[in-house]
């Protein structure tokens, strides 16, 4: 119920992605859709998905002691480490309070109950591995991803960092009020906490890979990480729905200021929309196409021999079925929904 295994914790850290299907969230978001059509009503959470392919779908090593010949499902992780992916411990609908994100499918409600057996009756209180996880997710984000697109030319740290140039920062954070007004309350704070940032940017012109730059680019990137990593620490809860850890005020305002400067340059970036269309396109066809094709034994042959194995393990236009069909498009990387897609039209 507290302290922290570090075993546990960077397994966790290892998994907690694996549920991310082709094209990030974009196709996360077209899955949710898709599958809320064909009747399942716990849609599709790539958070979910993690726990989905942990104890379900990957094959390990363990080996019944009672039966030898039976295969086992799943890579029979520690009950510590499981709870640890569960960034989001409840099962689709059981919180009132957050309804677009969720931890496990009905499928997989007895591995969840395993799991949380032992917490408190409904809790909905992450442990203390999940909440170190969810940090150092949000650093990586904020951080890692935000110089990656520095460089890439896709957000100007330079001109934002730019004292003469406030009519860029006007920009980015008008547009992160208008798009998340529950921050307006904080507009300050959040205000201060980036500025204090941009004031240690050490490059004032745009990337060109110089020695100085990557150099500088190190330097920022380690003030950075190691701030944040210095804020989290384990907490001793007064009741029981306080969290297990604390962070401080001051690096989760400049975690979430952070965060937004890729959805402001990159996420909605036009350019990227359009992309984002043919994906969600690619992504559509290919799901509707293996949904008909699960319910005719003819067309098991457009599936892998895994699929068709499990189509054949499961009730026919079954909610497993159709599980089996969204584990299928969720598992293929972009090349292969891309590929996949172009062959299902007659194309090489």
């Amino acid at each position: 119920m507290g302290g922290l295994d570090p075993d546990a914790a960077e397994a966790a850290a290892l998994a907690h992605d694996l549920g991310h299907p082709p094209f990030g969230h974009i196709a996360e978001y077209e899955l949710d859709s898709l599958t809320r059509k064909a009747g399942l009503r716990d849609g599709f959470n790539g958070n979910a998905q993690s726990f989905r392919i942990v104890t379900k779908l990957a094959v390990g090593d363990p080996v019944d002691r009672d039966d030898p010949s039976r295969l086992i499902r799943g890579l029979n992780l520690t009950r510590a480490t499981l709870d640890g992916i569960l960034k989001y411990p409840w099962i689709h609908g059981s919180n009132s309070h957050e309804r677009r994100k969720w931890g496990a499918y009905e499928t997989e409600r007895g591995q969840f109950n395993w799991v949380r057996k032992g917490q408190r009756a409904r809790s909905l209180r992450k442990c203390a591995v999940a909440e170190l996880m969810d940090w150092s997710d949000d650093i990586t984000y904020a951080v890692h991803d935000l110089v990656d697109f520095y460089r890439a030319g896709q957000i100007p740290l330079d001109r934002l960092a730019d004292k003469r140039n406030a009519s860029e920062r006007k920009l980015f954070f008008d547009g992160v009020f208008v798009r998340r007004p529950k921050l307006l309350p904080r507009k300050g704070q959040l205000e201060r906490a980036f500025q204090g940032i941009l004031d240690f940017f050490p490059i004032d012109r745009r990337y060109d890979g110089s020695l100085a730059q990557r150099s500088g680019l190190w330097h920022f990137t380690t003030v950075l990480i190691s701030a944040f990593v210095e804020a989290i620490s384990v907490a001793r809860p007064k009741t029981w729905s306080n969290g297990l850890v604390d962070i401080k005020s001051r690096e989760k305002d400049e975690i979430t200021i952070l965060k937004e400067l890729t959805w402001h340059y990159v996420i909605l970036n036009h350019d990227l929309s359009t992309v984002q269309h043919g994906q969600r396109e690619a992504v559509r066809t290919v799901f509707k196409t293996m949904l008909n094709a699960s319910e005719d034994k003819k067309k098991w042959s457009l599936f892998p021999l895994e699929y068709q194995e499990e189509l054949g393990r499961v009730r026919a236009n079954s909610r497993e079925t159709k599980r089996t069909v969204t584990d299928f498009v969720a598992g293929m990387t972009d090349r292969e929904v891309k590929s996949f897609y172009h062959s299902l039209r007659g194309r090489a």
